[in-house]
């Protein structure tokens, strides 16, 4: 306990903790600057730029304006309902993807923010309304690599167009079959080389895995219609972008991270782990009054991805294209 002093001061009792109820004690997760997946607009032809073909989006007071026009992003504005933000836009980027965290949201009628359940409580969260899937991905940026992580931020549709599952075709399902395999294979091959066990396999996070906005051989955007009934949109999805068809033709030098950058990658996942942003989506005490904590054998949830419409087909641009490739600095 604390206790006063001749003048007052309270004598700090650092074994007084032992009596504190810890489900009471006020979380801070770690923050990042925070980038939006745009699904552009087939109305927006005549304006052009994100508005029309899509791609990624960063507020302008998360970073320095002239680090990201140098590094070839576009300002612009991002309209949502009535109101506008001011940031920068750029159709493609190379990224290291170093952990991916994914959750329900409910938008339950009279709420103004949605409720959010784990990603292994579909049925619970479909109970309460129509589920939407939310991934955040902890990524580095090629060419902003000494800001830091970013956290890039998809929903619904593109949220499953990035990320797959179990039989949905993706932007992370493609870099896996292609840079990812070649990797293992070819340290598959030297470990039998040097008469090592085989078996190690590398994390997404050493290699830079080239994205964008769909679009088609001429560079028009590419819309896909998601949703139900009357209540569809047409949106352009997140592609892998210049990957060669399979593993074979990967070119591992193009897309590795390089051994400083790995090592940096390694302490993000570790500080990621460590700091709790990794499990922080694992249970939520949410304004539905439901507390629910996760259960990883479960985490395959409901097959589609988003509990309303199956994840369109996320395919990669014909490969290898080198151009495209050189401009993102591969």
């Amino acid at each position: 306990m604390s206790t006063s002093t001749s003048s007052d001061e309270m004598i700090f009792d650092p074994t007084a903790v032992s009596g504190i109820d810890q489900s009471t004690v006020q979380q801070v997760e770690t923050s990042f600057p925070t980038i939006q997946w745009n699904g552009g607009n087939q109305k927006m032809k005549k304006a052009g730029g994100m508005d029309y073909a899509g791609g990624f989006f960063i507020p302008e007071d998360a970073v320095d304006a002239e680090l990201l026009l140098a590094a070839k992003w576009e300002k612009t504005t991002y309209s949502h309902g009535e109101k506008e933000t001011v940031g920068f836009w750029r159709r493609e980027l190379a990224i290291s993807v170093i952990a991916m965290r994914k959750r329900w949201e409910v938008t339950v009628e009279g709420s103004r923010f949605p409720t959010l359940f784990p990603w292994d409580a579909y049925e619970q969260a479909k109970s309460y309304g129509r589920p939407s899937g939310r991934t955040h991905a902890l990524i580095l940026v090629k060419g902003l690599e000494e800001l830091g992580p970013f956290v890039l931020t998809l929903k619904g549709t593109a949220a499953m167009a990035f990320e797959g599952g179990r039989n949905s075709p993706s932007v992370i399902t493609a870099f896996a079959q292609t840079v990812i395999r070649r990797a293992d294979m070819e340290s598959d091959a030297a470990a039998r080389k040097a008469g090592k066990p085989t078996g190690q396999r590398w994390p997404f996070r050493c290699f830079w895995l080239p994205v964008g906005a769909a679009r088609d051989a001429k560079g028009e955007p590419v819309f896909t219609q998601v949703g139900q009934g009357a209540n569809t949109i047409n949106l352009v999805l997140p592609v892998a972008l210049g990957l060669p068809e399979k593993a074979e033709g990967v070119q591992l030098g193009r897309f590795y991270v390089g051994a400083d950058l790995l090592r940096k990658t390694n302490e993000l996942f570790n500080e990621a782990q460590a700091s709790g942003w990794l499990d922080a989506w694992k249970s939520f005490n949410n304004n539905a009054g439901v507390n629910v904590a996760n259960n990883v054998e479960a985490a395959a949830g409901n097959g589609n991805g988003n509990g309303v419409t199956p994840a369109a087909t996320a395919t990669t641009v014909a490969a290898p294209d080198s151009e495209l490739l050189s401009s993102l600095g591969l």
